[in-house]
């Protein structure tokens, strides 16, 4: 009986995808993509060293006495017991808030270093901030209100928000791809270690941009012909920069709110 039990739990082991307490693992077949959708509340990312996605949270949901034996209308099952649904469809990981209850609570969700994540937060129910740390592969992130922070990362980001300030602290500037912060009314503050090359591209309508890296404009004077006498100068493309002599283009673009650019 000793020996059956072994074989059975080697045989069945592999196939296990579980949930304990409030964590829940998923082993992805195809490392490609998660997007992560309807999950209101604070969300924090971050790589993990292992093969499988683990999502954690301090969610207690509790169901009315009335829904017993019922189940939400019109919503994902939630396969995680962490008001979550996580399915994998065409090599793409989705990982789903199944209510609005979701956004009282927290949520660390560690991934595979090289999976590219996508992270919708343009809910107005949403009730949090994200936050990223360590992360190197692609980002897409996109919000109403919310902060979003990102430390200790590489990218290439394509980060959105109306009204949420874009912070981000670079642990060096990938030369892969583009990255764009934008921001509408919040603020966007940069950090890039001062020895990166970068092509840096700002656009801000009515706020202003503060910096103290070693930045080239490139600018080209241009002489404007109703100055002659009174020393004025014009410039054309100014708000394109290059550091290190230009690498890869970092867009920055916001209509009021102020630009940070800081050595790192």
């Amino acid at each position: 009986m000793k020996r059956v039990t072994i074989l059975m739990t080697v045989f069945v082991l592999p196939f296990l995808v579980f949930g304990q307490g409030n964590r829940f693992e998923y082993t992805p077949k195809v490392k490609n993509r998660v997007e992560i959708q309807n999950l209101l509340g604070e969300i924090f990312v971050k790589n993990t060293s292992g093969n499988a996605i683990v999502i954690e949270s301090d969610i207690k949901l509790e169901k009315p006495e009335r829904a017993d034996g019922l189940k939400l209308l019109g919503a994902l099952e939630d396969n995680t017991e962490l008001g979550v649904n996580v399915n994998e469809e065409n090599g793409i990981v989705y990982i789903s808030g199944i209510s609005k209850q979701v956004r009282d609570y927290k949520y660390t969700i560690s991934i595979p270093q090289g999976i590219a994540v996508s992270i919708d937060y343009n809910s107005p129910f949403a009730n949090g901030d994200i936050k990223i740390d360590s992360y190197k592969g692609s980002l897409e992130i996109n919000t109403l209100s919310a902060n979003v922070n990102l430390t200790g990362c590489t990218g290439p980001f394509a980060v959105n928000s109306i009204s949420g300030n874009v912070e981000v602290i670079f642990s060096n500037f990938s030369q892969d791809e583009p990255t764009s912060l934008a921001s509408v009314s919040g603020l966007i503050d940069v950090s890039i270690p001062a020895g990166d090359k970068a092509t840096i591209e700002v656009n801000t309508i009515t706020g202003n941009v503060y910096n103290n890296l070693d930045l080239k404009s490139q600018g080209k004077a241009k002489k404007d012909d109703r100055s002659d006498g009174l020393g004025a100068i014009k410039y054309e493309g100014k708000n394109s920069y290059t550091l290190n002599e230009g690498g890869q283009k970092l867009y920055l673009k916001s209509i009021s709110g102020n630009i940070y650019l800081r050595k790192k």
